[in-house]
């Protein structure tokens, strides 16, 4: 493999959901042998839907690879993926109330190369920003938020005062983009607010904290149309960044086109995604173009991040 240095600006480390497996340390685990929709997407190209028929029994099965792939979510797995594909840094964003910024301050006095994000703990009511100012300063990269999975959306009051808080560190904040179920239908209300992924929600937060630097996952989320609907509604903003997680070299190109060169950041969202194909999809988009592939892979993400 070229010596091509790599950031991987989006992937989680441990079981993310409710149920909180605590694998990070474990050994010898992987994911049980069903059928895979991300392998198939991956294999067309990361081309058309996850989910390819409209029943309940082909959602239920994408729910249960989501929950498998995150239930043998190891240190060991990533360490191995890492070395098999020449990543240097990958950044692991934690969800709660799953994993904390303290699972992966562990994390990264063990394995320094994965550099850990905190997350508002929502619980704490108007000091949870007070606590994110704690983790800036014990090391945390930079804040994740998932409104969906947290089921707190991006408008909500506590989120903006947390924002004004992080504002005070200068680091960059991530959200999750997309309206996807994590549980079955039966369920998912209880854990989970689909509707709080529209991107809408995160163009108008990073409206209002113009001093933060935003970046949308999976480029507003991976439905057909989502990448000019982001560049339509954030067409005014200079603070808003993307990472190429499930897309395709097409989608890569068109991103680099409507966000500019210097807002497009490699990320995988692994478990969930693997990296020797999404590294070919970014491989692709820049063929020709040296300078755009090193702004991509890692100097963007190393412009807000300050790994090095």
């Amino acid at each position: 493999m070229e010596d091509q240095r790599i950031i991987d600006f989006h992937a989680h480390l441990g079981d993310i959901f409710k149920d909180a497996r605590n694998v990070i340390f474990k050994q010898r685990l992987s994911p049980a042998g069903k059928p895979d929709s991300f392998t198939v997407r991956e294999e067309r190209g990361f081309k058309g839907p996850f989910i390819t028929e409209d029943t309940d029994q082909a959602l239920r099965e994408f729910i249960d690879i989501n929950h498998e792939r995150s239930a043998a979510n190891t240190l060991e797995n990533m360490r191995r993926e890492m070395d098999e594909n020449g990543v240097d840094f990958i950044c692991i964003l934690p969800i709660m109330p799953a994993l904390s910024f303290e699972d992966y301050e562990v994390v990264h006095m063990v394995e320094p190369r994965c550099i850990p994000f905190t997350f508002p703990d929502f619980r704490l009511g108007a000091d949870a920003g007070k606590k994110l100012l704690e983790d800036a300063e014990r090391g945390a990269y930079a804040l994740k938020l998932h409104p969906v999975l947290s089921k707190i959306s991006l408008d909500d009051p506590l989120v903006d005062a947390a924002l004004d808080y992080w504002e005070q560190t200068g680091k960059p904040v991530t959200s999750h983009c997309g309206a996807g179920m994590y549980y079955y239908p039966e369920i998912n209300d209880e854990y989970a607010t689909p509707e709080y992924g529209d991107l809408k929600h995160l163009v108008d937060c990073a409206r209002r904290h113009p001093g933060i630097d935003f970046v949308a996952a999976h480029c507003g989320g991976t439905a057909q149309g989502n990448i000019e609907r982001l560049a339509e509604l954030a067409h005014d903003l200079d603070n808003l960044y993307v990472d190429t997680s499930f897309r395709s070299h097409e989608d890569i190109q068109l991103m680099i086109e409507l966000f500019g060169r210097e807002r497009v950041m490699f990320g995988t969202d692994w478990p969930f995604g693997s990296y020797r194909r999404q590294i070919e999809q970014v491989k692709l988009a820049t063929e020709g173009d040296p300078e755009l592939r090193d702004l991509v892979f890692y100097q963007n993400a190393n412009r807000l991040l300050r790994i090095f």
